[in-house]
């Protein structure tokens, strides 16, 4: 059965609107370069960008629309009367005073001004969109040229997209017209026609440093290297005039002009190409390209080639700047930004630039990828500046991408640009920068008899050319004197090249010193002269070589003279060598006969050494048999007295061992009980003595202090075994200190009688190999005294300060006298008391003397104690 045919068609919806606006253009920065590139298509000459809190106004003095237009071209989605051809085609002519068209005289004297003004920057029917990257509402106000009316269209961009399956056309957007007179509606530069869109609902705030860097962005828009003045952008905004005006930032910071935000937007980067650098300028024409290098100010060369790259490069301009260090700085001391900041390479296709060839981080013509491939050999881009420029009409073969900041579509066309970029401009630059400023190829290349040579002559270069503002330290080096003579030489080798003119003084050879140059350069310089015609250079060449000739005569000459002064030397050398010889000779010989004297009267020496020594044995043994004799008597007298003793002592062990078979573990805590009560009552009373016996001398007080030492020491060990199974055998302890004074303290604090309340903040871990009795008997000191002073109250910190325990004690006792207040040391003087004191003047002494030994110490706490009393630091390693 036969089927049906018909025609479908595409249904275009409301969700187009974000495709081709904000989802495409998705830098505000690139939605204001959009908008600016169709003032500049509408033969605008002024365009001002004004920014308030929620608007912005960008209006031009171009030749405005009629409604026919706004229907039939602005209201065209992707339709672009540009690039077929017909954005002129409707412009009517009604006043003759004015008239502007293709055969009008004035119109003519514009186009001439702006030579890229014959194509449009913009070319696919887009760029109106991006007011929809910027905010929600557009109202366009325009007027066409000789008209009396202004067009006004209400856009509300949130309409598109309320309802996904609603056509694009049924969106329906408001549009009145009104007198033109007395509208108030004022163009730029008071223009009767021209183009106001007023932006609000932004979708991003617009403060000082955003609108600088759009300021700054738009200073590279169009093409920085034009110089002229025809197409002007000024940016406006109230907020930041004073500041502007004032001439300093909100920090007080001077502001440079290129800082201001309001005024027009210049083309800052035309001072900096005065500056005195290595740059390559080429011009692509229809039949050739003629490229010319120049080095801080003077032309080194100039060449001819026939263009291979046409048709479609036919009208193209590439500059390239080489920036040394000097070049950097004084650009940086312009600009106010650093080269490398500012950006490297900008690629402008019509006048407009192409994004984002040229931005910083950016590697788009692959200078960065290159460099890394070779260190010393390849140019990046933090030492290239520069432009490459390219009028065309071959859209398809230059097309930009649609999102505006992705370069140029890869096309055969695009291809072959970056080709010449690379091969005719940045490999020309690279191989007189690195081969005659630089000298890389000085030892690679073997310009020379010996490497060191050539090393010394790269290295003077390195120190003196780099940082230079003219190229004399180059020009008068003999490496990069033959460097530049093998690049023209392959220039001279391309039969296709012409070599216009060159600097003659990087070829002259005549008055350097040419003993250590390969004799080959001279053949490369005849080529060099044969290729230009240069009778000059031919006249060098003749006296280059005979130079060459005399000093190869008078290095032979000044060889055979070293060669018969060797001889000569060699002669010499010869004739005292022998007499160094028979020297030698002789004094082996007198050596030889005091040898003989020397070992004759050893001879004799050793005959009265043995017999003296034969006595001197004789004597000995006489000695050591009385020795014997005599020993052997006391050890038969030693054994008498041992075998009494050894009766009595039978008898004792017999006593000892009876006692402790009866000895139970009760009855020897109750012994050592007892040592402690004994040894208590000794120190007790040792103590008092002490108290009352003040004339003695200090060597007695520390004899006294000894036994007292002793004495504490031995109740202290019968205390702890009282307590617990300690081992006081052994002198040290591995304890965490810090835990070990905690509960000590504590359990001191129960056994008094006298209920001293304590208070421990513990906030430290210290594990360390210590005498515990001492610390002990420091804690025991502390205490004592504190209750000596009446203290009911005591408080103690522990904490951790790098590999030392910190102990901070306090109590509410009396307080420490002001006199050791004053001074500290006195307080650990054995004996030292005020005389209201309590006490023997003996704990203190004992304390420093206790912790000197452990390898800390102590120091009185003077200002803000924790309690009214006395305040003493402590610290353990």
């Amino acid at each position: 059965m036969p089927g049906t045919k018909e025609e479908l068609s595409f249904s275009i919806k409301t969700g187009l609107k974000n495709i081709i606006g904000k989802d495409l253009i998705t830098d505000e920065y690139i939605a204001v370069f959009e908008l600016v590139k169709n003032s500049y298509d509408a033969q605008a000459q002024n365009v001002t960008i004004v920014f308030e809190d929620n608007r912005i106004i960008i209006a031009d003095d171009g030749k405005g629309m009629s409604k026919n237009d706004l229907e039939h071209k602005w209201f065209a989605v992707a339709y672009s009367a540009k690039k077929d051809g017909t954005e002129d085609d409707e412009e009517e002519i009604e006043n003759e005073d004015d008239k502007w068209n293709e055969n009008d005289e004035s119109r003519e004297s514009y186009r001439d001004k702006i030579k890229v003004k014959r194509f449009y920057a913009g070319a696919k029917g887009i760029g109106r969109f991006s007011c929809d990257r910027l905010g929600k509402n557009l109202i366009l106000k325009t007027r066409a040229r000789d008209a009396n009316i202004i067009s006004q269209v209400d856009i509300n961009w949130l309409k598109f997209e309320k309802d996904a399956k609603l056509d694009f056309n049924k969106v329906k957007v408001p549009y009145e017209s009104y007198p033109a007179a007395g509208s108030g509606v004022n163009f730029p530069n008071n223009a009767q026609n021209g183009t106001i869109l007023e932006i609000s609902g932004l979708s991003f705030p617009w403060e000082r440093e955003k609108i600088k860097s759009l300021k700054h962005s738009l200073e590279k828009l169009i093409n920085p290297f034009s110089e002229t003045n025809v197409f002007t952008i000024t940016i406006a905004c109230e907020k930041y005039r004073e500041i502007d005006e004032s001439g300093f930032d909100e920090k007080k910071k001077p502001i440079l002009d290129r800082d201001k935000i309001n005024g027009p937007v210049k083309n800052s980067i035309l001072d900096i190409l005065n500056l005195k650098t290595t740059q390559i300028d080429i011009d692509f024409k229809d039949i050739t390209i003629e490229t010319k290098l120049i080095d801080r100010g003077t032309q080194v060369y100039r060449i001819k080639e026939p263009n291979h790259y046409a048709p479609l490069l036919n009208n193209l301009k590439i500059n390239l700047y080489f920036l040394n260090r000097t070049a950097k700085v004084n650009f940086t001391r312009l600009m106010g930004i650093e080269p490398i900041n500012y950006g490297s390479v900008f690629l402008f296709k019509n006048g407009f630039r192409v994004q984002p060839y040229g931005n910083t981080g950016d590697d788009s013509w692959g200078l960065d990828f290159r460099a890394q491939q070779g260190y010393n050999r390849f140019l990046s881009s933090r030492e290239l500046f520069g432009r490459v420029d390219i009028i065309t009409e071959e859209f398809e073969q230059f097309k930009e991408v649609s999102s505006r900041d992705g370069g140029l579509v890869e096309t055969f066309g695009s291809a072959q640009l970056l080709e010449a970029f690379k091969e005719i401009g940045l490999k020309r630059l690279e191989r007189y920068v690195v081969g005659v400023l630089w000298g890389e190829a000085f030892i690679r290349k073997k310009y020379f008899n010996t490497d060191s040579e050539g090393k010394k002559l790269r290295d003077n270069l390195l120190a003196t050319d780099k940082d230079s503002e003219d190229y004399s330290k180059a020009k008068a080096n003999l490496g990069s004197k033959i460097d530049f003579i093998q690049l023209m030489k392959s220039l001279a080798d391309n039969k296709e090249i012409e070599i216009v003119e060159y600097d003659k003084n990087l070829v002259d050879l005549v008055n350097d010193n040419l003993e250590e140059v390969q004799p080959k350069f001279i053949k490369d310089l005849e080529k060099i002269a044969e290729s230009t015609g240069d009778d000059d250079l031919k006249e060098k060449i003749f006296l280059t070589e005979q130079n060459y000739r005399n000093l190869l005569a008078e290095k032979e000459a000044a060889e055979k003279r070293a060669q018969e002064e060797e001889t000569k030397r060699k002669a010499a050398e010869e004739t005292a060598r022998r007499e160094e010889e028979r020297r030698r000779r002789a004094e082996e010989k007198a050596r030889r006969e005091e040898e003989k004297r020397r070992e004759a009267e050893l001879a004799t020496e050793r005959k009265e050494k043995e017999r003296y020594k034969a006595q001197v044995e004789r004597l000995l043994a006489e000695q050591k048999a009385k020795e014997e004799k005599e020993k052997r008597e006391r050890e038969e007298e030693k054994n008498k007295d041992l075998n009494e003793k050894l009766s009595l002592e039978k008898q004792k062990n017999t006593y000892l061992s009876a006692t402790r078979k009866t000895l139970s573990g009760e009855d020897a805590e109750q012994l050592v009980h007892s040592i402690d009560l004994y040894v208590g009552n000794a120190s007790t009373h040792f103590e008092a003595l002490f108290n009352r016996i003040d004339s003695f001398d200090l060597k007695t007080k520390e004899d006294l202090y000894f036994i007292k030492s002793n004495l504490d020491r031995a109740l202290k060990v019968s205390q702890i075994i009282i307590k617990s199974n300690f081992d006081y055998k052994s002198a040290k302890h591995k304890v965490d200190l810090s835990k070990y004074i905690e509960e000590y303290v504590k359990d001191s604090a129960l056994s008094r009688k006298d209920k001293l309340s304590v208070e421990i903040s513990n906030s430290a871990s210290h594990n360390a190999l210590i005498s515990t009795i001492d610390i002990d008997i420091i804690i025991d000191n502390l205490v004592s005294n504190s209750v000596k002073a009446g203290a009911t109250k005591i408080s103690i910190d522990l904490s951790k300060n790098d590999d030392k325990l910190v102990m901070d004690y306090y109590d509410n006792g009396r307080g420490l006298p002001d006199i050791f207040l004053r001074n500290q040391d006195e307080i650990y003087n054995l004996g030292t008391r005020e005389s209201q004191e309590k006490g023997s003047g003996i704990g203190m002494y004992d304390i420093y003397t206790r912790i000197t030994a452990l390898k800390g110490s102590i120091s009185i706490l003077g200002n803000n104690l924790k309690l009214k009393g006395a305040g003493f630091q402590l610290t353990f390693k």
